[in-house]
């Protein structure tokens, strides 16, 4: 006996879904009064076998769904569409939900969920508070410099735990009405939007930081709401491309530093004054689980190898013109991508290294034993307590930015000055917020170049503390996170 065919249709993505059948896919998410139907499946004789005793069974239906559907079903009678304008006439309402809808259509019904759930529970109209919650812990990233910022600009704010936040939102509304929720690479919020339109519709400003690349973050998203979120990234190369995707509200806000951690108060760590110091990962943690299924040829290999040897960075945009990449969400091409993109990464990194190692010190993983032949290697040290002391205790910092971000930053250009300390690092667009002279001064564009710019400002002590102090000045004045949170308050207006 031949199974019975499907039905099929394209969910808000584009992919394509099938709808399941049967009574188990109808969820009643409780109240009482006149049944109301969110959607109402494939089959919508099956919905109205849930309640044979029903004259009336009241239906919403997203639009996108009927016009993929109409064709292929008929409404028994007993069903009434309400359009959301009604709802408001009536005041209580038995909910049942068709639940494939929050994967097939999130973007419009989990605002129809959350408009349902809040009301009767006077979330809304409870006083709001200058708070802001800030999904993570007190070890996550940038977690407590963003926290001591709002602080500074007199907000209380509250961490909560990610899982807290998507499973047990509506009971920490109801204990407080925040202002704000900071999310940083979408922590604490859910991949089809239904923590976000839940603190929309109770009135609180939702922000996204995306400090790694946006489309590795948002390659896990499987709901169009990102574009509705406001959102910062830490690299303005992404924005066109999000733009052209249909994000709807986007700045560009880069990395900064802390003065409570990095400032020219710091103790210098001993024995470093002479060094080249570099402290950094060879590869960043849960690197093999993220990038799974992904290559990096032999091809892939010389032809990064190539580029470096020409002074060009195979970052993401080399590797994407290279791939070919052409849609960067939905879907995974964006990580294979990435992968190359990485790996080439670690040979940049490799190459500057490895033209210093005689002078070098290198705090991090094991890993660069297999990259490099330099003798002094160090375990990985805290950010928030050896750090600042190794930044201004080192003769010269390096950093070499993640290509992952094409125009990025990352935070060594900002702590290393902050600490008092002298920093030289690669070449991106993104130093254009600093003083092009500066920047021009203390930055290389090939690895080969980087033992010669080493030697000159090791002979040129002098130099370097009068760039150094110049440089922290800047730093201080323009790029804390402090500094950024103005920024960030602004935007939310």
């Amino acid at each position: 006996m031949q199974r019975p065919q499907r039905i099929q249709i394209k969910n808000e993505s584009g992919i394509p879904q099938t709808l399941p059948e049967g009574k188990q896919y109808f969820q009643d998410l409780g109240g009482s009064g006149d049944i109301l139907f969110l959607g109402l499946g494939p089959v919508p004789e099956t919905a109205a076998a849930l309640f044979p005793d029903s004259s009336t069974l009241y239906y919403i239906e997203c639009r996108e769904f009927e016009e993929q559907i109409k064709l292929r079903r008929e409404l028994p009678p007993v069903f009434k569409r309400i359009t959301q304008e009604q709802l408001k006439e009536k005041s209580k309402l038995r909910i049942v939900l068709y639940t494939p809808n929050k994967k097939l259509f999130p973007s419009f019904w989990e605002p129809v969920i959350s408009r349902l759930r809040l009301a009767g529970t006077g979330i809304q109209a409870k006083k709001r508070h200058k708070t802001v919650w800030i999904p993570g812990d007190d070890k996550s990233l940038l977690v407590p410099e963003i926290s001591r910022a709002f602080a500074a600009a007199d907000f209380t704010y509250r961490v909560i735990a990610p899982d807290a936040m998507r499973k047990n939102l509506l009971s920490l509304l109801d204990q407080e009405l925040p202002e704000i929720v900071f999310s940083i690479n979408y922590s604490g919020l859910d991949n089809s939007g239904e923590t976000y339109f839940m603190l929309c519709e109770a009135g609180v400003k939702v922000v996204v930081w995306l400090v790694d690349n946006p489309f590795h973050i948002i390659s896990g998203v499987k709901s169009d709401y990102w574009k509705q979120v406001p959102t910062m990234v830490t690299d303005d190369w992404f924005i066109d491309p999000l733009e052209k995707l249909g994000a709807q509200k986007l700045i560009h806000l880069p990395l900064a530093t802390d003065p409570e951690l990095f400032n020219s108060t710091v103790p210098k760590y001993p024995a470093l004054e002479e060094r080249i110091v570099f402290v950094g990962r060879s590869s960043f943690p849960q690197k093999k689980s993220f990038f799974s299924g992904c290559t990096f040829t032999q091809t892939d290999q010389i032809d990064a190898a190539s580029a470096i040897r020409q002074g060009v960075k195979p970052d993401y945009e080399w590797w994407a013109r290279r791939d070919r990449l052409n849609t960067f969400w939905p879907g995974r091409k964006v990580r294979e991508t990435g992968f190359r993109a990485e790996q080439a990464g670690l040979l940049w990194r490799s190459n500057a290294l490895e033209n210093v190692k005689s002078k070098l010190t290198l705090f991090g993983d094991a890993g660069w034993k297999d990259q490099l032949s330099a003798s002094d290697l160090r375990p990985p040290v805290d950010y928030y307590t050896a750090l600042p002391s190794i930044y201004a205790g080192s003769g010269i910092t390096l950093n070499m930015t993640s290509p992952l971000l094409p125009h990025g930053l990352t935070q060594r250009n900002f702590d290393v000055w902050a600490a008092g300390g002298f920093l030289i690092s690669d070449f991106t667009p993104g130093l254009s917020i600093f003083p092009e002279e500066l920047a021009a001064e203390c930055s290389f564009t090939s690895p080969d170049q980087l033992a010669e710019l080493c030697d000159k400002f090791a002979s040129l002590p002098r130099l370097r503390k009068s760039l150094s102090k110049i440089w922290h000045k800047v730093i201080m004045q323009e790029h804390t996170y402090n500094c950024r949170l103005h920024n960030i308050l602004n935007f939310l207006q």
